[in-house]
């Protein structure tokens, strides 16, 4: 068991969705509960951040410059100057319960974005998939509680996703040239102590990184789905993670600052951790 460094000491409410961008140098990641992506400058040290009106799950990177938005009703195309583009709207978002959540871009450029219940209680979010040829949101699960973490093997035949109230990992087969997934299976389980998963990432050796919320921890898992270490931190509420640095082999991680873990020491600050035998892979990036 090993533990993690402060990275950013400005404390989120929600921090969530952290990505690194090697064209800027920069990690940033949201405070979905302020309503603000946030970012540092790994060569600097320098600091910012963006507000919003309105509430925002993750800020992934676009392959022209810019990030997509997960807003609260669909996405928006932010580019690199700022300009917001119009709005792509979730089909269920006359559901007042309901609220956009974590996003990756996979390896060929299509964003996949999930929904998840507000008050985390019924099956009522769903995931989906964005083609940027089309523009258009295709729905591709249903019955989701709280849509988490995802992420893709190191050949890309695998897609992993979490439905944080599962407890669970699941795999599924992945066509990347098509987009579709079948095969839906367990790749891992999160036990009573340990929290339940939330945001992930995969590294270059194909070894899933999983947040504990709950947990105060950062779970690493096999290929075949052992667990193969626990990284700690003095926080409960632990949401995601990704690699950063010139190298990709710093892994900073977001946390929160509400529930049970409102006034808890560290708590939504956001902290690194540098494995010393595993690097990341670079971001895959939206084409649209």
């Amino acid at each position: 068991m090993t533990s993690a460094e402060i990275f950013d000491d400005r404390p989120c409410v929600l921090g969530e969705g952290p990505s690194f961008d090697d064209r800027t140098g920069r990690v940033s990641w949201v405070d979905v509960g302020a309503e603000r992506l946030l970012w540092r400058d790994l060569a600097t040290g320098e600091a910012g951040e963006t507000p919003f009106d309105e509430l925002v799950s993750a800020a992934v990177p676009r392959a022209g410059g810019g990030v997509v938005l997960c807003m609260s009703a669909g996405v928006v195309l932010a580019d690199a100057d700022g300009t917001l583009h119009p709005l792509i709207p979730f089909h269920d978002t006359v559901q007042i319960d309901l609220r956009a959540n974590d996003a990756k871009a996979d390896p060929a450029g299509r964003l996949w974005v999930g929904t998840m219940n507000k008050k985390e209680r019924s099956a009522t979010g769903a995931l989906y998939r964005l083609d940027p040829a089309d523009g258009r949101l295709v729905r591709i699960l249903d019955g989701v509680t709280v849509s988490n973490g995802l992420g893709w093997s190191v050949d890309a035949a695998t897609m992993y996703y979490i439905d944080t109230p599962t407890r669970r990992i699941d795999a599924f087969d992945y066509d990347l040239a098509t987009g579709e997934i079948s095969g839906r299976r367990p790749f891992a389980e999160f036990p009573e102590d340990a929290g339940m998963p939330d945001g992930m990432c995969i590294d270059g050796g194909g070894f899933v990184w999983v947040a504990a919320w709950g947990g105060g921890m950062v779970r690493r898992y096999a290929p075949d789905g052992t667990l193969e270490r626990t990284v700690t931190l003095p926080t409960s509420r632990v949401t995601s993670c990704t690699f950063a640095g010139p190298d990709l082999d710093l892994l900073v991680i977001t946390t929160a600052s509400v529930g049970d873990s409102a006034g808890q020491p560290g708590a939504g600050l956001t902290y690194s951790y540098r494995p010393g035998d595993a690097v990341g892979r670079a971001v895959d990036r939206f084409a649209g």
